[in-house]
């Protein structure tokens, strides 16, 4: 933190790593007492997981908005139904615009869909908790992405800058080609439901103040989809429903996964070793339920 003053203070590009360095600072309170050599069978996959995605996913998920444009015909195009709601484009939160909150809110937005999820995976590693990587994996981009999809195939909803005809936010001088790709899939906003399940799982940390940081944070994200006219207001809502769905159900995945395993273990009259890889994710499993 001392080195991120000292050289770059106010390179946008090194935010990540202040952002890094102080949801890492209390980590102590929330690591678990287990070995490192039976934690990392399951804790490297699990940290490499998410970044494999990111690294591989966008190009598919490019060819299937591509394959919507070309071949789908949506059921309902909301677009003029989300305008004509009084202050549903959002015009409340843009009251206060300056230079400084514009390039913040930038950077909120161009990392609000990795950094939300990644840096607590990677807290959740340092502090050997496997359940944890699972927990925020499965609660953000693998159960979301299944959930928002079926919104994506029927409801055609543009961003709210390219509805209203105004300069693109982000100022990504897209083209007419690029910007009919980027535009389109705006309800639910899952920059909105990505951050608001990691904010509901960071405050079950034991760490006061990553919990904090971390709502600044992802409220900073929810807010930027608003102030960079991206999202529509009813897009954000339906983003924290979305949240809370996905946040419950990877709770209800885990749940299940615990009590089918004691069940196993019980008709089976079968024991496992509390200090082997598998023994030591599903005595944490037992000791959420």
């Amino acid at each position: 933190m001392v080195a991120y003053f000292i050289v770059a203070p106010y390179r946008s590009s090194h935010y990540s790593y202040l952002l890094l360095a102080v949801a890492l600072w209390g980590l102590p309170e929330d690591r678990l007492l287990i070995p490192w050599r039976s934690f990392l069978w399951f804790g490297i996959p699990l940290v490499l997981f998410p970044i494999i995605m990111w690294r591989y996913f966008p190009p598919i998920w490019n060819n299937v908005v591509y394959w919507q444009l070309g071949t789908q015909t949506h059921l309902l195009d909301l677009n003029n139904f989300f305008k004509a709601i009084p202050g549903n484009d959002g015009w409340m939160f843009r009251v206060i615009q300056t230079p400084w909150l514009t390039d913040y809110f930038r950077w909120i937005y161009a990392n609000g869909f990795t950094l939300p999820v990644l840096i607590p995976v990677y807290r959740s590693f340092l502090a050997k908790d496997s359940l944890k990587m699972i927990r925020y994996s499965l609660s953000a981009h693998v159960l979301q992405f299944v959930l928002i999809f079926p919104f994506y195939l029927t409801i055609h909803v543009n961003e709210v800058w390219y509805v209203l005809g105004h300069p693109d936010g982000m100022a990504r001088q897209l083209s007419a080609a690029d910007a009919a790709v980027v535009v389109v899939n705006c309800f639910p906003s899952m920059h909105t439901s990505i951050a608001f399940a990691m904010l509901l799982l960071a405050w079950r940390e034991k760490d006061k103040l990553f919990r904090w940081i971390w709502t600044f944070f992802c409220v900073s994200v929810i807010y930027s989809t608003l102030y960079l006219e991206i999202h529509w207001v009813t897009d954000v809502i339906a983003g924290i429903f979305l949240a809370i769905a996905a946040v419950k159900l990877g709770d209800w995945i885990i749940s299940s996964i615990s009590s089918k395993r004691k069940l196993f273990l019980k008709v089976n009259n079968n024991s496992h070793d509390q200090n082997t890889p598998f023994g030591l994710l599903f005595r944490q499993m037992k000791e959420v339920d």
